[in-house]
C-alpha cells in the first residue's frame, strides 16, 4: 500500500499506522517535505504472528530547508512470525538544516520469529542532522520467571511484558484514543499466544 502526501512551508503531516492481523502486510507511507520547515512524522505499530510478515516502514523525502521528519517503528513477533522494517530518508541539494530522527524497536517473543531492519538514507547536502536508533530485544525466560514466582501467570506475565514494551509508543507519541484502541487490539491479539 502506498500513501503519500506532500508538505507546503510550515505544514505538518502525521501517520498514524497499525498492522496487525494480515498475513502481508507491505506499506510505506510517503512524505515529501518540499516547503520551508514543513514536518512529517510516522507512528507505526506491527505485530506478525504464525504465517504472518509484516513488512511496513516509511518514506521521508526532503526537498527544502529546515524540515524535519520523525519515524518511530514498534514491532512484535511471535510464533514465528516475521517483521520488517524499511524505511527510506532523502535529503535533497536543498535540504539545508534538515533534521530527521528513526527509532526502530522490536521484541522478538521467541526462538521462531524473526525481525529485519533494512534503513536507506540518501544524502544530498553536507548540513543536515540524522539519528536512527535500531534496537531489537527478546522475552527472557528470566523476565518471565521472575513474574511468574510473584503468581502471574505465563499468560499475564507475557501480555504485561508486551505491554510495558508497547507503553512509552501509546503513551507519549499516540493521541488517547488510538492508544486505548491500539493497547485492546494488542492485548486481544496477545491472547493465546502461550503454548
Amino acid at each position: 500500500m502506498t500513501k503519500r502526501t506532500v508538505c507546503e512551508e510550515n505544514a505538518t503531516m502525521e501517520w498514524i499506522d497499525g498492522n496487525i492481523g494480515s498475513k502481508l502486510t507491505m506499506k510505506y507511507p510517503a512524505v515529501i517535505l518540499k516547503g520551508e520547515g514543513a514536518r512529517g512524522m510516522t507512528l507505526s505499530i506491527a505485530l506478525a504472528g504464525k504465517g504472518q510478515h509484516q513488512d511496513a516502514g516509511a518514506k521521508m523525502i526532503h526537498l527544502a530547508p529546515n524540515t524535519s521528519s520523525t519515524i518511530v517503528s514498534k514491532s512484535i513477533s511471535k510464533q514465528g512470525g516475521k517483521v520488517t522494517y524499511r524505511g527510506i530518508v532523502h535529503f535533497g541539494r536543498k535540504a539545508e538544516g534538515a533534521r530527521s530522527n528513526i527509532e526502530c524497536d522490536t521484541l522478538i517473543m521467541d526462538n521462531k520469529s524473526t525481525s529485519d531492519t533494512i534503513p536507506y538514507n540518501e544524502i544530498l547536502n553536507d548540513n543536515i542532522s540524522l539519528e536512527h536508533e535500531a534496537k531489537v530485544s527478546k522475552v527472557s525466560e528470566e523476565q518471565l520467571f521472575y513474574l511468574m514466582s510473584r503468581g502471574i501467570s505465563e499468560e499475564e506475565a507475557t501480555e504485561m511484558i508486551v505491554m510495558g514494551f508497547i507503553e512509552p509508543f501509546t503513551k507519549k507519541e499516540l493521541p488517547m484514543e488510538y492508544a486505548v484502541e491500539m493497547n485492546r487490539l494488542i492485548k486481544f491479539e496477545m491472547e493465546g499466544s502461550i503454548g
